[in-house]
């Protein structure tokens, strides 16, 4: 059994017993991921995966930054999937402050987060709704970012109700990637710890099991 086919087992099992305001697409995604990986193998699958989600109008890809680790976001980033074009690329503020373990990461002071021009999750909310609606949400370890963009939500009393924090719109892409590399270890993105360049990376890990190669 594959890494990816144990999760989305638990996922699956979980997200049925409270049912969501809508079927979203990454639930059929997940299945027919497990379908492709019992009938073909975890690697095909994965190469099918990524050759439906950057399919026009499918997905967008998403990474945030945030002040400690599952903390309040100060960065948030949003691609098209088929294209690359950015959607969304922005500062936020938290509110709160900046821990040093996460600003050695993202390289995100407090005073650039604190600038008076700088957004509130509670507005950046408005556009992160708008550019993802209706699309499948991919992020590099998509429970991360799905989990801190729901706590942000619930801080600021932002409706989130619909795909931008429920798990029926949201895949991830790290398990996937290693499930075509042929390992058992969760490997790192590498796209430089700020969301643009995180997003960036993280479609090039598509484009690469879409091609079905992994060099």
């Amino acid at each position: 059994m594959s890494a990816l086919k144990s999760q989305q087992n638990a996922l699956i099992y979980q997200t049925s017993l409270t049912p969501a305001p809508t079927w979203g697409p990454a639930m059929d995604l997940r299945r027919q991921y497990l379908i492709d990986a019992e009938t073909l193998s975890p690697r095909d699958a994965a190469t099918r995966f990524a050759q439906s989600v950057l399919q026009p109008g499918v997905a967008v890809i998403v990474d945030t930054e945030t002040v400690s680790m599952g903390g309040a976001i100060c960065e948030i980033a949003v691609i098209d999937a088929r294209t690359g074009r950015p959607l969304l690329d922005t500062l936020v503020n938290p509110q709160c402050p900046m821990t040093p373990a996460a600003q050695a990461v993202h390289g995100i002071t407090e005073s650039e987060v604190n600038a008076e021009h700088v957004p509130t999750w509670e507005k950046v909310h408005e556009r992160f709704a708008e550019v993802t609606h209706g699309r499948v949400i991919l992020a590099y370890n998509a429970d991360y970012d799905r989990q801190v963009v729901a706590d942000d939500c619930l801080r600021y009393g932002v409706d989130s109700a619909g795909s931008t924090s429920h798990a029926h719109w949201w895949a991830d892409v790290m398990v996937p990637r290693s499930d075509f590399m042929g390992t058992k270890r969760w490997l790192r993105n590498g796209g430089g710890h700020r969301a643009l360049g995180d997003v960036e990376q993280t479609r090039g890990h598509l484009l690469t099991m879409a091609a079905g190669s992994s060099s």
